[in-house]
């Protein structure tokens, strides 16, 4: 656990993040219960300590290159094991973060998780996107395998204006954001993740109008 807490302690500070003695020690809990929970649950494939601090861990904070300052509402659609939610809202204690899992068992464990790590600023519903009404957020972000236009078509509704989508993509984006209407605006963040070579591309969506529209027609 040691070699793992130097590991993203270095990380946190490549990222620009204050990797206070707290913060460690949460993700020291989180690591500990996914590995205790994945056993019956299966929340990841990923099984190594370090793969776990670098491609669950510091790979979710790197949405922060993409999230704008200041105290707004973020919804995590898909967070499955809490990515990237939880490791946002750990080190975000300002952002109001809600959880869109519709797994009984993944639930089960986000709430097990959130009372552990004592985080207040994270509400986890039981929904899938298309399902959730009569609420709307600054922040829209996935990890999940939802390509750009349909994320938009689930979520769309739930944006608030002026809002944006935030997904992380592989090197074959470009045939994704090929397929959107000219009114939504997109703009590619590279970065690179810690630790590691690769390089992760945040696709960061908006549209210029004063709401994003409930249904879009993609080509």
């Amino acid at each position: 656990m040691e070699k793992e807490r130097q590991i993203l302690k270095e990380g946190l500070d490549e990222l620009g993040i204050d990797p206070t003695a707290e913060v460690l020690d949460q993700f020291d809990i989180y690591l500990r219960e996914l590995k205790k929970w994945n056993k019956a649950y299966n929340l990841t494939a990923i099984t190594d300590d370090r793969d776990i601090v670098i491609k669950h861990f510091l790979d979710s904070l790197l949405y922060l290159k993409a999230i704008p300052e200041g105290p707004l509402t973020l919804c995590d659609v898909g967070t499955g094991g809490g990515f990237p939610g939880i490791p946002i809202a750990i080190v975000r204690p300002d952002l109001l973060i809600t959880l869109l899992e519709p797994s009984r068992k993944k639930i089960a464990f986000l709430r097990q998780l959130r009372r552990l790590l004592s985080l207040q600023n994270i509400e986890i519903l039981g929904f899938r996107a298309e399902e959730l009404v009569d609420s709307q957020f600054d922040v829209i972000v996935t990890r999940a395998t939802f390509s750009i236009s349909n994320l938009l078509t689930k979520a769309g509704h739930v944006m608030k204006a002026g809002g944006v989508f935030i997904l992380n993509k592989g090197p074959k984006f470009e045939e994704e954001v090929g397929k959107l209407p000219g009114s939504v605006h997109y703009e590619v963040i590279r970065v690179s993740l810690v630790k590691t070579q690769l390089t992760r591309n945040l696709i960061r969506v908006s549209s210029p109008a004063t709401q994003v529209p409930e249904k879009l027609t993609f080509s």
